[in-house]
């Protein structure tokens, strides 16, 4: 069963789908944490499909939109990763409630994986991580966007402000997408490579053209402890392609994954 509702947040009205499964429910449950922007746009298919194939096998979950992001309330300028932290409490706190599981598990792709890893690391109650290539260096991500901005710049009026020009604003074109300032500075300052790692069981995937470790993926794999799991997968970036990216090998081994965790076969609860 899918159920398209709000859930509340800070005083807010957030913008999700509740997935449950039509049988008995296991004990864990987990939330989605959403990529930024454009990211968003095209991870968005996956990110279904996923939820109905964990739903499918007795595990609950929501989709939601950050504030400020999608069919939530606010404009995107009231998005920050500080709120988007406190947002990912709030679905899981809703998730709870609703269906009475014990344990609730966070999927990201990209920085919704980055912002899973900082809210189990500052402390909520996370038992599962499911990380679908995290931005590790969010100063580069912030760069690699600016650099698009000055590149759209070029292609529509024939010149580029520049970064300089941008640094009396208080907001920022990412991506497509008016950013505030503030989410503009944490992006900049965010990097998992230091701070506390997560302690709940975590499964880092990473989508390369080789099973190598990436040099941006290599500390997080290197801080992996006894219980998480690397998987490095041959498959293309799917959030930056137009095309359609067959991720059913990531999705099987997350579901995979997930019944490991609870000890569980591949069949459902009766």
């Amino acid at each position: 069963m899918e159920e398209p509702l709000f859930l509340p947040a800070d005083g807010r009205r957030l913008f999700g789908v509740l997935h449950q499964p039509d049988g008995e429910s296991r004990g864990c449950g987990f939330v989605f944490c959403a990529p930024f922007a454009e990211e968003h746009k095209q991870g968005y298919r996956v990110f279904v499909e996923l939820a109905r194939r964990l739903t499918a096998h007795g595990f609950p979950c929501v989709r939601f939109d950050y504030r400020g992001t999608g069919d939530s309330e606010g404009p995107f300028t009231d998005f920050t990763l500080a709120g988007a932290i406190a947002d990912i409490a709030a679905a899981s706190a809703f998730l709870r409630e609703r269906t009475g599981v014990a344990r609730v598990g966070l999927v990201g792709l990209r920085l919704g994986a980055s912002l899973a890893w900082r809210a189990a690391a500052e402390g909520q109650d996370v038992a599962r991580l499911a990380l679908w290539q995290p931005i590790v260096d969010g100063k580069l991500f912030y760069k690699l966007n600016i650099r698009r901005m000055l590149i759209r710049q070029m292609m529509t009026a024939g010149k580029a402000e520049g970064e300089r020009a941008t640094q009396d604003k208080t907001a920022i074109d990412l991506d497509g997408f008016l950013a505030s300032r503030t989410t503009c500075e944490e992006l900049k300052e965010l990097d998992l490579r230091t701070g506390d790692r997560p302690a709940a069981a975590t499964l880092l995937v990473q989508f390369a053209h080789n099973t190598e470790p990436s040099g941006e993926m290599a500390p997080l794999v290197d801080a992996l402890g006894g219980e998480d799991q690397f998987l490095p997968l041959i498959l293309e970036p799917f959030w930056q392609r137009l095309g359609y990216v067959d991720c059913s090998v990531a999705m099987d081994a997350t579901v995979a994954w997930a019944l490991e965790r609870e000890g569980a076969g591949a069949e459902a609860p009766a």
